[in-house]
């Protein structure tokens, strides 16, 4: 459990963000009695890059022909962890994987003895709801919004910095759900903290923290998905500085109650003088979407949005970019200090002045290679 700090809360009330409609201050403050973690630890071995461009889904998002991505990644286009571990049994133990989760223990007071912090348990439920390929029996629905909590999730501490991290989970939304900020957030904290701060409105420094979350952005019936990221380099909008949004492809969305397998690859700059070398991806049900890098895409700022080529979003094709408009790869200088790494995961269902709604996690994994979705 936590108390809700009052200082995000009024600074997510100053302004607006973007086009979620609001920001992710969440529940963002300490826990008056979270369960220490007991996740396995894992060895930082050489990660492996998603792959870049566009391409096609088996059914969730990211139809064929999407905002496209750059000519090159660094890493493995192959088959990932999971088509190591059918059914995804026992990749846990894998020696690349940091923290797994399959909501199997029997309880949600089971579930979260192993999170350093939560919020609002009676909005959680084990549910016989699982994907098609899971070998397990239960998913995890978490309920917020309405006259109840604003936010139900659970918050990973891991027991060391990472430079490269692959985050793979399946989430299911419901049809006619407003989410506010409802999705999966990793980064870091410098020094690290065993409950989310998400500092809503501010800059980060470079030394002290960043995010990374995968989203939808609006209310409407199968919602376009993008990323909303906090971190050095990020641009402002007409406010506040509020998460970025980088993909702005329409065609990269949810599908209303239908499950998708979601995995997001994150390198943060090796020199902490430099943005080269780190690299954002994403890719749904195995196929990959879009890769940022050094070579690009190239696209220019619209305030807190950036618009890469082939953006296809009213919001940036609405208003193309001025002559003279700097036309750039999205600069990745997540860490002005080599002590800041990915050091937690961060789950949630975040729902502010709108009806109850439920979002459904299962099989999530936190490794440092491309995982995929279940073999």
């Amino acid at each position: 459990m936590r108390w809700t700090g009052s200082l995000l809360l009024a600074a997510a009330a100053l302004a607006g963000c973007g086009e979620s409609g609001g920001d992710a201050s969440g529940p963002g403050s300490p826990s008056a009695s979270g369960a220490g973690g007991s996740g396995a630890g894992a060895t930082n071995g050489a990660g492996a890059g998603a792959t870049t461009g566009s391409g096609a889904s088996g059914g969730a998002a990211a139809a064929a022909g999407g905002s496209g991505g750059s000519g090159a990644s660094g890493g493995s286009t192959g088959a990932g962890i999971a088509a190591r571990y059918p059914g995804d049994v026992g990749i846990e133990n894998d020696p690349a994987v940091v923290w797994a989760e399959n909501f199997e223990q029997g309880s949600v007071d089971a579930v979260l003895t192993r999170y350093e912090d939560y919020g609002n348990p009676e909005g959680m439920t084990l549910v016989p709801d699982v994907p098609a390929a899971s070998s397990g029996s239960a998913a995890l629905r978490l309920v917020a919004g309405g006259s109840g909590a604003e936010a139900t999730d659970f918050y990973k501490r891991f027991d060391q910095d990472y430079g490269e991290i692959h985050v793979r989970y399946y989430v299911k939304h419901a049809a006619g759900a407003q989410y506010h900020h409802t999705g999966v957030w990793f980064g870091g904290y410098n020094p690290g903290a065993d409950w989310p701060s998400p500092h809503a409105g501010e800059k980060p420094n470079g030394d002290d923290r960043f995010s990374i979350s995968f989203e939808p952005t609006g209310g409407e019936a199968n919602p376009r998905m993008d990323f909303y990221n906090y971190w050095s380099s990020m641009h402002s909008g007409p406010n506040l500085y509020y998460g970025n949004t980088l993909i702005h492809d329409t065609a990269v969305h949810a599908v209303d109650d239908q499950w998708m397998c979601v995995e997001v690859m994150l390198r943060l700059n090796p020199d902490p003088g430099s943005s080269a070398g780190a690299a954002l991806g994403l890719r749904i049900d195995d196929a990959p979407v879009i890769t940022f890098d050094e070579q690009g895409p190239v696209g220019y700022w619209l305030w807190d949005k950036f618009c890469p080529e082939g953006a296809d979003g009213a919001e940036c094709t609405d208003y193309p970019p001025d002559p003279g408009d700097p036309i750039v790869p999205l600069d990745q200088r997540y860490r002005t200090v080599a002590d800041l790494g990915v050091d937690y995961f961060w789950p949630q269902n975040y729902i502010t002045g709108a009806p109850e709604a439920p979002i459904w996690f299962d099989d999530m994994v936190v490794a440092t290679e491309h995982i995929g979705c279940i073999q």
